[in-house]
């Protein structure tokens, strides 16, 4: 038997099911562009030109190379892992993928840290929307006073009610919300370019001289982190429209896309203040720099609209959390290594109901925790979100080990020398260095303290370890579910 997803078989046109019988697989019939937005509403756009790419000025004055940097190391990654996708048509993402190239244990250990790292991005990024929209209706619309957490928890209740459908609803939704959150930083892109900055419009910042200059290695890492998300198109394969085709495209397309975006957008913020002092205005004032320069190009009402904006931002960014979360729940529901309930699928919506609700459940009950202990959001989204973004890298640099692997063991007639196996061992070894830029800037990815930097880490590698020694035990214990590890289909 292949290597395929472990779904029930198809029945046959001649014996289709009556229409109140449950669908097979999740339904959906999103294209290359929602796909695209649906992922790409996981790195907020606006979120990261108003505050990550001023962070990674802050280190470095040439930020745009660093970003273009990030475009080649990110396009190596895509090579590889939307080949995969064409001869291993498993939904699961890197759960599946690294089970094919790397085995079961290290599979679902991959699965249970993929399951980890995005929990605590959704918790920080629902924190940190408590702390704008309380800023924006206390401070900017001069409403009532009313406590982070209470935002916080409204948010993600809408976003559990929106999970609980069919994903064609969530991409609507995101589809609107990244249209407008890339709509008003291209008017600010628009008049930069107009009227030009206090130096003119310069090139400065494509200086290899200034990049040499700076922190080339902090600034690579924090780039290629705004990236994060587009590594989600695999597991929503079951819910798109060809997905052979539409997979791979939106892959391709969301990274280039936001690149070129990023890229842009940094240039001419550099390009409003003037080379000379950008970087100083950055580590002066990060969190003012992109919303002065919105004044003073655009007025008042448009820093509005920003705000505004930047809370919608990263509520989509939470429902893309959620969404990625629920399937990678769905999927070990599927395989029974979790509650098999877990894998059920709404008969009319077509949605991974039971994953949705149970993921929405964690979130309340993590962010709950947090609240009554009176942790301070600011903290709680630099720790939990930087310690996200570590768990994403990791499985990252395995899925191109996994690719590497996977191609050169396998039987497949084509071989594709550039896409099995040169980019993905330079795939590998990049995402390895990134990896290690993370590990060795660890604190500064999670803004808290060496010994809770040490925390972190242990619940990092922890997690890994209890996917992995699990396996063990099924393998010994049921072994009809290891079988089934990373949606492979059994008999």
């Amino acid at each position: 038997m292949t290597d395929q997803a472990s779904i029930p078989p198809l029945i046959p046109p001649a014996a289709a099911p009556a229409p109140t019988d449950p669908p097979r697989t999740l339904q959906g019939r999103i294209g290359v562009v929602e796909l695209m937005l649906t992922v790409l509403a996981f790195s907020a756009p606006l979120t990261v030109v108003a505050a990550f790419a001023v962070f990674v000025l802050s280190y470095n004055s040439s930020a745009p190379i660093a970003f273009a940097v990030a475009v080649v190391l990110l396009m190596l990654f895509a090579v590889g892992y939307t080949t995969m996708t064409k001869y291993l048509p498993n939904p699961g993402a890197f759960y599946a993928y690294i089970t094919a190239g790397l085995g079961r244990h290290l599979g679902l250990g991959s699965s249970f840290l993929a399951m980890f790292g995005y929990v605590a991005m959704g918790v920080g990024t629902v924190a940190f929307f408590g702390t704008v929209a309380s800023s924006l209706v206390g401070d900017t619309f001069h409403g009532p006073t009313v406590p982070w957490y209470v935002y916080s928890l409204l948010c993600v209740a809408v976003v559990g009610v929106l999970g609980y459908f069919r994903i064609d609803l969530s991409a609507k939704v995101l589809s609107v919300v990244m249209g407008l959150e890339i709509l008003i930083v291209l008017v600010f892109n628009a008049a930069v370019l107009k009227d030009g900055g206090p130096e003119g419009i310069s090139l400065e910042p494509f200086s290899l001289s200034g990049f040499a200059a700076g922190d080339i290695g902090i600034a690579v890492l924090f780039a290629a982190t705004c990236f994060l998300g587009f590594e989600a198109t695999a597991i929503f394969r079951e819910e798109t429209k060809n997905p052979d085709k539409t997979v791979p495209r939106a892959t391709y397309g969301a990274v280039l896309f936001i690149g070129v975006f990023y890229l842009a957008s940094i240039w001419l913020l550099i390009v409003a203040y003037g080379p000379s002092k950008a970087r100083d205005v950055a580590i002066a004032d990060y969190a003012g720099m992109f919303p002065n320069a919105v004044t003073s190009y655009l007025g008042d009402t448009a820093t509005d609209v920003v705000r505004v904006l930047l809370c919608t931002s990263i509520f989509a960014c939470l429902l893309s959390v959620q969404n990625i979360l629920s399937r990678y729940t769905y999927s070990l529901g599927v395989d029974h290594v979790l509650p098999s309930r877990l894998g059920s699928i709404h008969p009319k919506h077509g949605s991974p109901y039971i994953s949705s609700v149970t993921v929405t459940v964690v979130l309340l009950l993590v962010l709950g925790s947090f609240a009554l202990a009176g942790s301070p959001p600011g903290h709680v989204y630099g720790s939990l979100a930087g310690t996200g973004g570590f768990a994403v890298l990791v499985l990252m640099f395995l899925t191109g080990v996994s690719a590497f692997v996977f191609f050169g063991r396998s039987d497949i007639a084509e071989r594709h020398v550039f896409r099995m196996f040169i980019a993905p061992c330079l795939s590998a070894i990049s995402m390895g260095i990134v990896l290690y830029l993370a590990i060795t800037h660890f604190t500064s990815m999670t803004g808290g303290s060496i010994s809770e930097a040490i925390a972190l880490q242990f619940a990092l590698w922890a997690t890994l370890a209890a996917g992995i020694v699990l396996a063990a035990v099924y393998r010994v214990r049921r072994p009809e579910t290891y079988a089934r590890i990373g949606r492979q289909k059994v008999g």
